[in-house]
């Protein structure tokens, strides 16, 4: 055997073994995973203060999400990640936190969420929150908040009720994932922070009686706007700056942080607002309904005029015919029903100058 030949050989077998070591080597990258999950799911804000009921949420929710063929990353998997870092995630995600996510997991979207109404008692109701962010764009491309009771289905024979919370859970999630999957492509034309193109939703103040009432009606308000076309910045993005500022705004926003916002996140305009009344129905469904008031104001950061202010307020039989038939029983679709007429008169009045993200329609 020649010195040629035994060189040869001593080469060939040390390739397996640096194949196998070179991924431990400090600084060097592994190879991209094909199999990489289309989504990671972070742990979602209970608005509904019923951490109880997370058991049930969260399996139908991963049922659902595996019977439409996306692979995720639950949100159980990725809180030892989160607190490692000290990333705080529930509900919403800083760009810190996003890309960290991303870098992990290898997931293209994060999905963001909240449990907003969970009421198993009398006529029971569900609502939740959810929405997908692009972590390569840094944009939301879906939103959608969905809600109902165990009465949206009855007939006019008093035939149909839904009086399982299980069989009601299963439904509102199966309707919210058909308005979300699939998941959007990129906009066309992607978000610049350095340009005006964006909406900034503050946390809604809450002067109701109901606990997380402006969560709850702030995930309304940003899945209305993004249906309407706008880029809105992801909320958590705007609590990761005004944490570095040491400034934490609700309901309102002072000059400076408005200013900074838009100099960081490109969002020319400001949405804030208030809750006053949020209450659900209570009694014989034929005998309540809910109501629920609410302020809505929209500021120019630039000038720092205020230029579009609302006061909504409604109740789940305003709109009913005969046999009560269009009557509203629950608190997300009264919601959702207020802020639609305003979102649209807002993207009315910004037509010429607005950039319009990923459109989707909300029933």
């Amino acid at each position: 055997m020649g010195p040629k030949f035994l060189s040869l050989l001593i080469l060939l077998t040390a390739l397996p073994l640096a194949g196998v070591a070179t991924p431990a080597v400090a600084g060097q990258v592994a190879p991209a995973d094909t199999t990489a999950p289309a989504l990671a799911i972070l742990p979602f804000a209970d608005n509904a203060n019923r951490s109880d009921a997370d058991s049930l949420l969260t399996t139908t929710l991963h049922r659902l999400l595996t019977d439409n063929g996306l692979a995720y990353v639950p949100a159980r998997d990725l809180r030892p990640l989160l607190r490692h870092h000290r990333v705080r995630s529930r509900g919403w995600i800083s760009r810190r936190g996003m890309k960290l996510v991303a870098s992990e997991t290898g997931a293209r979207h994060l999905l963001l969420g909240s449990w907003d109404v969970f009421r198993d008692a009398g006529n029971i109701e569900f609502g939740v929150s959810l929405r997908v962010l692009d972590v390569e764009t840094e944009a939301l491309v879906a939103a959608i908040s969905v809600g109902g009771t165990g009465e949206d289905t009855v007939s006019w024979l008093d035939l149909g009720r839904i009086e399982s919370m299980e069989v009601l859970v299963e439904t509102i999630l199966r309707r919210a994932l058909e308005e979300l999957l699939p998941i959007p492509e990129s906009p066309e034309i992607p978000p610049s922070w350095r340009g005006c193109n964006h909406l900034a939703v503050i946390p809604f103040d809450n002067f109701s009686e109901t606990v997380n009432a402006g969560g709850i009606v702030t995930n309304v308000v940003l899945s209305r706007l993004l249906a309407e076309g706008y880029f809105v910045v992801e909320p958590g993005f705007v609590r990761e700056l005004g944490l570095a500022r040491e400034t934490v705004v609700i309901g309102g926003v002072d000059r400076a942080s408005a200013r900074a916002i838009r100099d960081s996140l490109g969002a020319c305009r400001i949405v804030t607002g208030a809750v006053e009344t949020f209450e659900p129905a209570r009694g014989e469904p034929s005998a309540s309904v809910p109501r629920v008031a609410l302020g809505v104001r929209v500021t120019y950061v630039e000038s720092g005029l205020l230029y579009s202010m609302h006061e909504l307020e409604g109740a789940g039989d305003d709109s009913q015919s005969v046999f009560q038939q269009g009557r509203i029983h629950g608190l997300i679709p009264l919601v959702s029903g207020l802020l639609q007429e305003l979102a649209r008169e807002l993207s009315q009045e910004n037509r010429k100058d607005i950039i319009h993200g990923p459109r989707r329609s909300i029933h």
